[in-house]
């Protein structure tokens, strides 16, 4: 009997070592990864602004905007149409448009509720710098000082709620503005 437990206790003792000799190689051994499906791409929209200015020797200034979506995919929103505008701020250096806080809206368009990729815009508007003298910067004198405009053209999603990061991947470059120099009459 002595014999026979011998024996039954070394085969228990070698099954358990083949098989923790088998856990511990399939431990090691690398999981088989599930291939996944990947999520298709986003295609998003992206709106970029550009602007021309064109001077004129009477203070007009003709402007024209140009709102493009330059991203892959197209914006539609039907209840959020683009509106496309400029805007012109005015100041007096050595002051700043933050002191003078003289900004005014201009042209509102709308340009509908939806834009295919690589689609263009063009906005335009002629505006009449007030007391016009000269364009270009000279030093103060008796009957005119220097002044600033900036003109922007911007586009805007009308509605409660701006672009959402889909509608509008750069917010950034929604907006274009110039500055242009100027002299102003004395009144």
């Amino acid at each position: 009997m002595n014999r026979n437990l011998a024996r039954i206790v070394f085969a228990g003792v070698g099954a358990l070592a083949v098989g923790l000799v088998v856990l511990a190689s399939s431990a090691q051994l690398p999981q088989k990864q599930v291939p996944q499906r990947g999520t298709p791409p986003v295609l998003c929209s992206d709106f970029v602004a550009t602007l021309d200015v064109q001077k004129a020797d009477d203070g007009s200034v003709q402007l024209s905007g140009r709102m493009c979506n330059a991203g892959p995919g197209g914006y539609s929103n039907p209840s959020g149409p683009l509106d496309a505008y400029f805007m012109v701020y005015t100041w007096h250096p050595p002051k700043t448009p933050a002191q003078e806080a003289d900004l005014k809206f201009y042209q509102h368009t709308n340009l509908g509720t939806a834009m295919k990729a690589n689609e263009c815009k063009i906005v335009t508007y002629k505006y009449l710098v007030e007391n016009f003298s000269r364009w270009g910067s000279f030093p103060l004198n008796k009957t005119e000082r220097p002044a600033m405009k900036q003109f922007c053209f911007r586009v805007d999603k009308k509605g409660p709620t701006g672009f959402t990061k889909c509608e509008d991947s750069n917010i950034d470059n929604t907006t274009a503005c110039l500055e242009v120099a100027y002299m102003e009459k004395i009144k």
